[in-house]
């Protein structure tokens, strides 16, 4: 097959997780679709195109129709397009994704009964043949291969190609997996020149299209998900006002043009145009063996671009320093509750608006008139005491939650930070504010007066 120049194999999980997991997006949809099921208030409707969107002061009306022709019109506060990278309803608010389509085409071929051991993915930067083989759950496999100029679509979708394109992964005497699907696709790098046209918002591809070199298409998405879902569940019910919704595009487009370039460098290398360009990349990986940080930084994904909001919903206090933990997410460590549960932090705090004390209760910072206005938002108070403190640490006002550093995260994070005894938490988890206890109060004031 070749030799070996990298192999990226990140071991730290800052946020509670793996920072790579494979797994099979048809089935993961299955699974958000039969989770719906929970919900009394959802109703999902499939096999409707959607062909009009009006959208005013009070709300949007979307007409949709039917297989049978029959047109219904659906109104609603909000609508979020989500709807794929020919997504309709970018169309419809008349807004284009800027950026560019490439002429390689690539063949993504899927089988399951797989037997192949080769627990990995793996990229065969060949000049000719550049081609992906990714490992996956259940005994599924997913192969992609980039076409030559005189290769057609047709030709190298049927069995027989694809079988020849298997030969050199499968040798002599391994069974065959069976062919699920085979697809010629296109790359995009391209981002939608905004991300909100009045109540309208778009999410996912219909937002952004990126290569698969970096896995993170999906990923892209769910970021934009997990940004907009908790600003507009607090809007819809009345904890939040409309204006935090104007945070959505402020805090994600930038981020999701970073990830596209990134993905865009990544093709260069996976699929090099030349063999002098081949030659130099070949060089650039030999040379980082050589120097652990590089190869470090490289192999271990910490080139990686992680979310950072300076704009939105973040109060501009302390921790706004370019290293500091102000608009990124905050890390998620072991704890321990008072009733002796071991449990990741989000699982101790809920899914809502929190005020973090390391070693201190939050609650006694307070005025009474900004306490209330916290509650009445929905937010939590925490204290977070090192490991086994004194039986006094866990004395804390009604209401306040109190957990056990078991992991040592905090304990970390007040050495590096002795300054943020308080940390003010969004609920997509990243770090609106960060404060003294002293200054709590007029802190968790602005925050308020922000969202609510």
């Amino acid at each position: 097959m070749g030799r070996l120049f990298a192999e990226v194999q990140p071991q730290a999980q800052p946020f509670g997780w793996p920072r790579r997991n494979l797994f099979i997006q048809p089935l993961t949809e299955t699974t958000l679709r039969k989770g719906l099921e929970r919900y009394a208030c959802v109703r999902m409707m499939l096999g409707l195109d959607a062909i009009n969107l009006e959208q005013g002061a009070e709300g949007v009306s979307v007409t949709v129709r039917d297989a049978a022709g029959q047109e219904t019109t659906i109104k609603a506060d909000y609508v979020v397009g989500a709807d794929g990278g020919r997504s309709t309803i970018r169309q419809l608010i008349g807004v284009e994704l800027r950026g560019e389509t490439y002429a390689d085409r690539w063949l993504v071929v899927d089988l399951k009964d797989d037997r192949l051991y080769a627990p990995y993915s793996a990229v065969y930067c060949d000049v000719k043949r550049p081609s992906m083989s990714i490992d996956l759950p259940y005994g599924h496999r997913r192969f992609e291969f980039r076409l030559a100029a005189d290769e057609t679509d047709e030709e190298m979708q049927s069995p027989e190609n694809v079988e020849r394109l298997l030969d050199k992964f499968y040798p002599e005497g391994t069974p065959r997996p069976t062919l699920l699907r085979s697809r010629v696709y296109l790359h995009h790098t391209r981002v939608a020149d905004r991300f909100k046209v009045g109540r309208v918002f778009l999410a996912g591809d219909a937002a952004h299209l990126q290569p698969p070199f970096f896995g993170q298409g999906m990923n892209s998405g769910l970021r934009d998900v997990t940004n907009l879902g908790w600003k507009l569940a607090g809007v819809v019910k009345g904890q939040l006002k409309p204006a935090v919704l104007d945070s959505y595009d402020v805090e994600r487009r930038d981020h999701a043009l970073t990830m596209v370039n990134v993905a865009k460098m990544f093709g260069v290398l996976y699929s090099p145009r030349s063999r002098l360009t081949e030659a130099l990349r070949d060089i650039f990986f030999r040379l980082i063996q050589g120097l652990p940080s590089v190869r470090d930084y490289i192999l271990q994904m910490k080139f990686k671009p992680l979310p950072r909001y300076t704009e939105g919903i973040v109060v501009p206090r302390d921790g706004m320093e370019k290293d500091g933990p102000v608009g990124r997410m905050l890390p998620q460590p072991f704890v321990e509750t008072a009733e002796g549960r071991r449990v990741r932090l989000d699982d101790a705090i809920g899914n809502w608006f929190a005020i973090i004390g390391v070693n201190r209760d939050p609650q006694a910072a307070l005025s009474p008139a900004v306490r209330d206005r916290w509650l009445a938002m929905g937010g939590v108070f925490v204290r977070i005491n090192r490991s086994r403190a004194h039986p006094d640490a866990k004395q804390v006002q009604e209401g306040t939650i109190v957990l056990d550093d078991v992991a040592g995260a905090f304990r970390d994070w007040s050495l590096r930070l002795p300054d943020a005894q308080c940390i003010l938490l969004r609920p997509d988890r990243y770090v609106a504010a960060i404060c003294t206890e002293q200054a709590l109060d007029a802190t968790a004031d602005e925050l308020v007066r922000l969202v609510a």
